[in-house]
């Protein structure tokens, strides 16, 4: 790979915001002092530990029992053959990162969860956006042990952005976002949780087809007792993505003058460093997590567009706590500063301004919470058994900055409070259950929007207030208990129009400050069934309607605008199953049908499919649990979608199927080794015109993990 330029940081202006800037360092340093108190003796005159608190092993017991009648995360881990769990908070799907593929990113593993489809813009690091049930990526908040990532600028997450060797499980939420959450909901939520406490020393590496290679190395310590732990981690990954692709020239209905070429400016480099420390204070407990995370990589543009000189460099700098004090009271903080610099040397973008863009983004937030649970005697007629509550309030700030070359935009700022509350019911020892839940948003945007073209004068800045409120119910019922179980959820939410929407961009945006927010309304029922103790699976349907739908639309030569156009509509039905087959074979799947439709008020694309969005989706996993070789075989098939919102034919995606096969061979209860091929049917479909994806390729991984001995 040649190595193109860096951005050059000195040139631009520094700048960080003083109250953020103590809180990283204050978090870090607690984080510290946490290792220096967890090496230091441990004083004979200990504070004794109310009867109040429990045992590890205590907690899980509990949330295991109650993982389905109340609104908070679930903590304890799951095997990937469990991920189905029927809840009154939320059609809830548990992903074991654990168990993924070395090497794989999020978007590929979270992308075979039943609802969820990415769409990406280029091989192995490079742009990934999320969608669940045909959402938009705004509509889906991305939360990491509970606090939000989404910004205010763009409103999505991408999902390239975030390491996969930080986290242990992804929680999918579809349709509702439990209260405990915080924010104003949306179409659904995914809460990545940090990896748990392993001891001593681990590591993993992994090479593969177009210059991947990667690897993480852990270490983990603890006090006699267990209460005071450890956990640092390194971690880093590369990738040339130099591929062969079809190129149309953008004459779709001739193929004549289509050519093969290699996309070239495709790769990134990314490394970061992480951890987290357990600390009991007294009746309390402490949980800090720290982390660094740093990504170069090339921006090789579309295929009508090339820049293969253009380079993006981007670092995050992270840092959280947790405070679970008495009387079921936590606190949680956590703030984050973002950089990145776009360096194109040779004004290869066209973004009406051509040279080095750079962005800072700082972000903090606070939650309090309460989750008491209030038991009673079964015989006392037709009142709950149980009564859960999840109340509590949410700061959020977040602030923006952009330069262009030596210029800088005026600053935006974002300040959100919300309250939120759920009160998980449960009659007949938990066989009925019902959780209502309601929640409170108010949001303050004050700064002046931006010009669409950097030679327009600035306009006057007004203050843009929103208050928004909410509302959801889920209701469980166990019809045999742990063998059939229905569960149904309906609820509202908002999404709150982004800065680019409403305050516009130099790159060719309009601002809209009369937008209106997106209004989602989402409804699911489901059936659970544990045929025996060998196969379960669960059947959805589900609906879901965004109101008042924001695009982009051209209103001049260069640049566009963002309205309300109306409705967008989807429904369809969700199978998720699993099967422990003879022979020691495991069968994993899920299949998707759903009719996504535009309702809007826009007569040429009314009636049509969404874009983006097939039909018909299926994942299937088949893989063997005996013995030291243990082979498996993936199966992704997407059938055809439309690249656009008037379904045209010309750019119309086919239907796909992709396989993976791989085997892992255990070398001793410490090491195991790994290799498969992806894309065996090396299938090049694009996601987005012009972004061409990669073909077949291969993959190779060693893992050491002495504490987990032989795990299943």
């Amino acid at each position: 790979m040649a190595m193109a330029f860096r951005p050059d940081r000195e040139s631009f202006p520094t700048v960080f915001s003083g109250s953020l800037a103590y809180a990283l360092l204050a978090a870090s340093g607690l984080f510290f002092l946490c290792v220096w108190l967890l090496i230091a003796p441990v004083p004979t005159y200990a504070l004794d530990t109310p009867t109040g608190n429990t045992t590890d092993a205590d907690s899980e017991a509990s949330d295991a029992n109650l993982a389905a009648m109340t609104d908070t995360l679930m903590v304890s881990a799951r095997a990937l053959t469990d991920a189905v769990s029927p809840s009154a908070a939320g059609m809830v799907t548990v992903v074991d990162l654990g168990r993924q593929a070395e090497g794989r990113d999020l978007a590929e593993i979270l992308g075979s969860s039943a609802g969820f489809q990415v769409r990406r813009y280029g091989g192995l690091g490079y742009v990934a956006v999320p969608s669940l049930r045909g959402s938009s990526a705004a509509q889906i908040r991305i939360f990491v042990d509970g606090l939000p990532l989404n910004d205010a600028q763009s409103g999505s997450v991408d999902l390239s952005q975030l390491p996969s060797a930080r986290f242990e499980r992804a929680e999918i939420h579809r349709g509702l976002v439990p209260a405990g959450m915080g924010g104003a909901g949306g179409a659904g939520a995914v809460n990545l949780v940090t990896r748990d406490f392993s001891e001593g020393f681990s590591s993993e590496a992994f090479t593969g087809g177009m210059g991947a290679r990667g690897g993480r190395l852990s270490w983990g310590v603890s006090n006699a007792e267990g209460d005071r732990s450890l956990l640092l981690m390194l971690h880093g990954r590369r990738a040339d993505n130099e591929y062969e692709y079809l190129d149309n020239h953008q004459t779709y209905h001739v193929a004549e003058d289509d050519s093969l070429r290699i996309r070239k400016n495709a790769w990134f480099e990314e490394w970061g460093v992480w951890g987290r420390g357990f600390l009991p204070l007294g009746p309390a407990t402490l949980k800090l997590t720290a982390g660094w995370f740093r990504k170069d990589g090339g921006r090789p543009g579309p295929t009508a567009a090339l820049s293969p000189h253009a380079t993006v460099a981007s670092d995050r700098l992270d840092a959280g706590l947790r405070l679970e004090l008495p009387w079921d009271l936590s606190l949680e903080s956590a703030a984050a500063r973002r950089e990145q610099i776009l360096y194109d040397p040779e004004r290869e973008i066209d973004d009406g301004f051509g040279g080095d863009i750079r962005s800072v983004g700082q972000d903090m937030v606070m939650r309090l919470a309460w989750t008491p649970t209030w038991q009673r005697d079964a015989d006392g007629g037709w009142l709950p058994t149980s009564l859960g509550l999840t109340t509590g309030v949410e700061n959020r700030l977040q602030d923006y900055r952009l330069w262009y070359g030596s210029a800088q935009d005026p600053r935006r700022n974002r300040r959100t409070t919300s309250l939120f509350t759920g009160a998980p019911l449960s009659w007949a020892a938990g066989r009925l259950q019902v959780t209502p839940a309601w929640r409170y948003q108010f949001l303050r945007d004050d700064f002046p929007p931006l010009p669409a073209l950097p030679w327009l004068p600035e306009e006057v800045g007004v203050r843009h207030d929103r208050h928004d409120v909410s509302p959801s119910l889920g209701v469980l019922f166990a019809v045999v208990p742990e063998k059939v179980v229905l569960e149904a959820h309906v609820g509202q939410s908002v999404r709150v129009p982004t800065w680019i929407e409403l305050f516009g961009h130099r790159a060719g945006i309009d601002g809209n400050r009369d937008l209106q927010p997106e209004e989602i309304n989402s409804a699911d029922v489901a059936v659970f069934w544990a045929i025996n103790h060998h196969m379960s699976a669960r059947l959805t349907a589900f609906f879901l309607e965004t109101a008042e739908t924001i695009i982009f639309i051209q209103n001049s030569p260069g640049t566009s605008k963002a309205r309300n156009i109306g409705a967008s509509r989807n429904r369809g039905v969700e199978l998720e199953g699993r099967a422990n087959l003879p022979l020691d074979l495991v069968l994993t799947g899920n299949f998707t049908w759903q009719d996504p439709e535009d309702r809007g008020i826009q007569a040429h694309a009314f009636g049509h499919r969404l874009p983006y969005l097939s039909a018909t989706e299926l994942d299937v996993r088949l893989a063997l649990r005996r013995g030291v070789w243990r082979p498996w075989l993936e199966i992704a098939a997407r059938g055809e979608f439309y690249r656009d919102r008037i379904s045209s034919e010309l750019i119309r995606a086919p239907a796909r199927a992709m396989l993976n096969l791989g085997c892992s061979r255990r070398l001793n209860d410490n090491l195991t080794l790994s290799a498969e091929v992806i894309n065996l049917t090396d299938d090049r479909t694009y996601d987005i015109v012009r972004f061409p994806l990669p073909g077949r390729t291969w993959q190779m991984a060693l893992r050491w993990h002495p504490q987990e001995g032989a795990r299943p």
